[in-house]
């Protein structure tokens, strides 16, 4: 029973966190890919919404438990909200990209060489750039299990720290206060 109480808050706000994710990747293809200024801010945004979300997860599950929490039991909790809301991005996205707005990378190229003209790119630059979005939409296994991992483990640096900065564990809380 305790550790079903540990892990199901995690498993519900990972499904919540991954969801809201979906929500705000959806938005922010759909009305920011036409500047990359702002789709780049809003994607910032969208992440930092997210980081915001794993913290709050070690925070609840330290609360939880009566505002004690071992880094490890804090981590953990971290780590499923991550392997979850990380798994709902991917899913997402790749439906996106093959069935929602199969021109995505399309636009978003036309729409970095209109800033590149008027940002007076040199020409070389612009092509080397573009020619980036030309196998941006190829999705194969291999990659999609690539980005997956990728993104666990940016992921899970800042669970790290977070569960650095969170734990306070029962005994040596206790000797500080005897003290």
């Amino acid at each position: 029973m305790e550790i079903y109480k540990t892990i199901s808050a995690p498993i519900k706000l990972g499904v919540i966190l991954g969801l809201l994710y979906c929500i705000l990747i959806f938005c922010q293809n759909q009305f920011f890919y036409s500047n990359p200024l702002q789709f780049a801010a809003t994607k910032i945004f969208c992440y930092l919404i997210i980081v915001g979300g794993i913290f709050y997860t070690g925070y609840l599950s330290k609360k939880e438990q009566g505002g004690y929490i071992s880094f490890q039991e804090c981590l953990k909790a971290m780590l499923v909200v991550i392997v979850i809301l990380e798994l709902f991005y991917l899913v997402f996205s790749t439906i996106y990209i093959k069935f929602i707005d199969v021109s995505f990378f399309e636009k978003s190229k036309a729409a970095w060489q209109i800033f590149f003209i008027k940002n007076n790119v040199p020409q070389e630059k612009i092509n080397e750039s573009l020619q980036k979005f030309d196998d941006a939409g190829h999705i194969t296994f291999w990659g999609l299990v690539q980005s997956y991992g990728f993104a666990i483990i940016i992921d899970s640096v800042f669970a790290v720290i977070f569960a650095a900065i969170l734990k306070k564990d029962k005994i040596v809380s206790e000797k500080h206060t005897e003290q």
